[in-house]
């Protein structure tokens, strides 16, 4: 048996010049600038996300990630008067309640309502000098208190929060959180640059920072945003309106939807030195029979970003597990076909049920894509999962368009600017 040579995260590393990360998201967001890849050996075009009609036609099915993002960053004192901030991440299943008790930092024990409800996890600052059963209230809104419960892992806390005695259960809830909390950008945007800049656009007032708040949370959605979940944007999205949206299906592009919670799996950083060592996450996804009856019967598949393309690849690989348990048959064989034309993966042009359910697919160097024939997406971090995925997509010809891209003023990260990708073997 030949094995196959560790991935070092040093083979996705490049220069990101702190002028090329955008702060501020592209207005109106169809403006953003979209590389084009043709291919190897064959120069990118330079386009904008108003020609994605041009670029797509008859057969293509476009699917997006309709997943909403929650209010999930709560900035937060303790009793004492520190500061603390809270990442709500996703409810847990049912748990016993933490243990009562006084702690140093907790002026007074937690109450048992504090205690009741649905835990969460999360990530919380400054994790190490909060103890267990630390009541944190929201300056905002002092009818949101957070108990920071036990740990969960390396990075995760569980927490119970409270509206009010109304214990957050559910995503849905977090619509509560509007005002206590805000839209969980990532850390190397400026929020207080991002707030002014969509303030301005808006007419509205920076100083009023309840509604330059929400501002910034309408801008940081998908147009099409509805199921609640996520602790951050599906990016790639965000640059897609109405206006191109309509254009495409008179172009007679299919438009299909998945759900996928963003959370750490997605934007957590890959901290060892080979790729084999990280731990990939769970996120919640869910793929609806018409999605996949959809893709069965296209001719390309195009994914809107990477959590997309997770979605649907983690969908296929159940169906074709699924597949494989009703016929008592091997993956290998004939009646469960693997690869992404004609067959799609072995999915049936008439798929009679959703597939959902958690996956941690950690899509790499290697990986068969079952689904996905084309890719739009963002730039990505150096070192990060999601460049680890678009190796696996375009193989290493991914350094050449991002030095392109560097080279023609691109703009990176979350509110930067697109590529679209067609799904080809690494060389």
């Amino acid at each position: 048996m030949v094995s196959t040579p560790r991935l070092s995260m040093d083979e996705f590393d490049y220069e990101l010049p702190a002028s090329a990360i955008a702060h501020v998201p592209a207005e109106p967001r169809d403006s953003a600038r979209l590389l084009v890849d043709t291919g190897p050996c064959r120069a990118a075009e330079h386009r904008h996300v108003t020609d994605l009609p041009s670029l797509l036609g008859p057969g293509d099915l476009l699917v997006v990630n309709e997943t909403r993002v929650m209010p999930a960053r709560l900035p937060l004192r303790k009793r004492t008067g520190g500061a603390a901030e809270v990442l709500l991440l996703e409810p847990l299943a049912s748990r016993p309640p933490a243990a009562d008790g006084t702690v140093a930092e907790v002026s007074r024990p937690a109450t048992a309502s504090e205690h009741s409800g649905a835990a969460w996890a999360a990530l919380v600052r400054p994790s190490r000098r909060i103890a267990d059963g630390t009541v944190l209230v929201s300056e905002r809104d002092p009818s949101v208190r957070v108990v920071v419960g036990e740990r969960l892992d390396r990075q995760r806390r569980a927490v119970r929060v409270l509206v009010g005695e109304t214990p957050l259960a559910d995503v849905s809830q977090t619509r509560l959180l509007e005002r206590a909390g805000e839209a969980p950008l990532p850390p190397y945007i400026d929020p207080a640059a991002a707030r002014g800049a969509i303030a301005q656009r808006l007419g509205v007032d920076a100083a009023d920072g309840d509604m330059a708040r929400r501002a910034l949370a309408d801008r940081y959605q998908t147009v099409y945003a509805r199921s609640d979940g996520s602790a951050a944007a599906p990016t790639a999205g965000l640059h897609l309106t109405e206006r191109v949206l309509e254009s495409l299906r008179s172009n007679g592009v299919g438009i299909a939807t998945v759900d996928l919670a963003v959370g750490l799996a997605t934007f957590a950083p890959v901290t060892a030195d080979h790729a084999d060592e990280h731990e990939m996450h769970t996120e919640h996804y869910r793929v609806s029979a018409q999605t996949l009856a959809a893709c069965a019967a296209a001719q390309r598949v195009v994914a809107v970003g990477t959590t997309t393309v997770r979605a649907l690849e983690a969908a296929a690989r159940r169906q074709r597990d699924l597949l494989v348990a009703s016929t008592a048959c091997t993956p290998e064989a004939a009646c469960a076909p693997s690869g992404r034309h004609g067959d799609r993966g072995g999915l049936a042009p008439t798929v009679h049920s959703d597939i959902s359910g958690s996956t941690d697919l950690f899509l790499r160097r290697g990986t068969e894509f079952l689904l996905v024939d084309a890719m739009l997406t963002n730039f990505h971090l150096p070192r990060s999962s999601l460049l680890l995925l678009i190796d696996a997509f375009i193989g290493p010809r991914w350094r050449d368009l991002y030095e392109a891209a560097l080279g023609y003023g691109y703009r990176f990260l979350s509110f930067g600017d697109a590529m679209l990708l067609p799904q080809t073997s690494p060389s």
